[in-house]
């Protein structure tokens, strides 16, 4: 009975190694051969949905029910670009092959971070900070682990194991917002996942980096928690697809650009929501090499030619994911 209680509390304590040898007594065993496959399950469980949700439905002994609460969270989406024609240069085996050690490396700075894969959805990434456990300081972490997520997959890249393969480039959005957390679904195959408008500026923020040749995005929300712990240049004021109001958006630096580069493209940035479309050009045209001032200055081009109507605002409307 000793070491009945001995692997109860340890399966309490989501301790899920492997029991000691067993007992002499024939309903000992049996209890700890129920007890083995009851921490099998968990473990299992663990693989598909957070660990800290599984620890907290063990430990409130609740089953989960359809629905969630308004929270603050920040997301990540992350997409690895032209990856379904990638994919058709691969065999099924080496794609899934290579596919793994990719999320691999993905995941790896996320859970450093505190936060929790939502999701994956093919090469795509789900992140969210804050849920189910409460994360100090999250969009921060959420920043630091796109960085990190970078890094690690550069080092992945240039290592044995990717046998000489060109590197896949990654894009990153992330956005700070309440949103609908919880389970959804339906009564018999929940998800725990957010729903809600924040998710979905989320994955558009992703999107943006191929218009803008940038590789990390985030919103104003997240560039005000970071602002003093990372690089930032202001890209744009975007209303992504499916919206008609604007919001900031704002580039993680991954590396420091040239000299004089962020504060030249910002300053351009400024003359063009000011309508100065010939100030902006002359600024833009000093960054024949930055994808970002290459696009505002063919639309800074565009509009000098074919001046906004009184009431626009410098809004640009994304018109594609």
């Amino acid at each position: 009975m000793h070491q009945i209680t001995n692997e109860t509390t340890r399966i309490g304590g989501f301790d899920f190694a492997a029991a000691a040898p067993r007992s002499q007594w024939v309903e000992v065993n049996q209890a700890l051969e129920s007890l083995e496959q009851a921490k099998t399950a968990l473990r299992a469980m663990g693989k598909y949905v957070p660990m800290d949700l599984v620890r907290l439905l063990y430990q409130t002994r609740t089953d989960p029910v359809l629905g969630g609460t308004l929270s603050e969270l920040t997301m990540m989406f992350t997409d690895i670009s032209n990856f379904t024609t990638l994919g058709e240069q691969m065999s099924p085996n080496d794609l899934a092959h290579f596919l793994g050690l990719y999320l691999e490396a993905m995941a790896r700075p996320i859970h450093d971070t505190e936060g929790n894969i939502d999701k994956f959805i093919g090469d795509a990434v789900m992140a969210i900070w804050n849920a189910p456990s409460a994360v100090a300081d999250h969009p921060l972490k959420a920043c630091r682990a796109a960085l990190a997520c970078h890094a690690t997959l550069q080092a992945l890249y240039a290592s044995p194991a990717w046998q000489g393969r060109a590197p896949w480039h990654t894009r990153f959005g992330i956005h700070k917002d309440l949103v609908d957390v919880g389970h959804f679904g339906s009564p018999d195959r929940m998800s725990y996942t957010a729903l809600g408008d924040g998710v979905n500026v989320a994955s558009r923020l992703e999107g943006l980096n191929k218009q803008y040749g940038t590789t990390i995005l985030v919103s104003e929300a997240v560039y005000e928690s970071a602002r003093h712990q990372f690089n930032f240049r202001r890209i744009d004021r975007v209303a992504v697809k499916g919206k008609t109001q604007g919001i900031l958006v704002f580039e993680l630096l991954i590396e420091r650009l040239p000299e004089g580069l962020v504060e030249r493209y910002e300053d351009a940035l400024a003359h063009y929501f000011d309508r100065q479309f010939q100030e902006a050009i002359t600024l833009l045209e000093g960054s024949p090499t930055d994808p970002p001032s290459q696009k505002l200055l063919a639309r800074c081009r565009h509009l000098l030619e074919d001046p906004p109507p009184p009431d626009w605002n410098g809004t640009y409307v994304a018109v594609s994911k």
